[in-house]
């Protein structure tokens, strides 16, 4: 019978992994800055800018009102009745609560 190997090897073979990924991202950061990408825009960049800024407008506005379509279809099913409806409404507070305080708070 072949010999599994431990939780110790198997640990470290993924901390290689991590390491090793981290140190390629590293690399590739490493690489654009020396190509010239400094984090700051060019002077003629206002076109690219604005074209950011309506993206994330747009994005912010598809993202409230699908919230809010998600909210209309479960008072509806409240309103009808439904012995689901107050599992859905709070697997959609929990979603919105983990998109608004959890995941900024873990990326801080």
């Amino acid at each position: 019978m072949p010999r599994l190997a431990s939780p110790i090897v198997k640990r470290s073979a993924v901390a290689a992994g991590i390491v090793l990924l981290a140190a390629g991202g590293l690399g590739e950061l490493a690489a654009l800055r020396a190509a010239g990408l400094n984090g700051t825009a060019p002077p003629d960049a206002s076109a690219f800018q604005s074209l950011i800024a309506t993206l994330t407008s747009n994005w912010e506005w598809l993202i409230g009102t699908g919230i809010g379509l998600a909210f209309v279809l479960v008072a509806g099913l409240m309103i009808f009745g439904s012995v689901d409806a107050p599992r859905y409404l709070f697997k959609i507070i929990g979603g919105v609560m983990l998109i608004l305080i959890v995941i900024p708070a873990v990326l801080a």
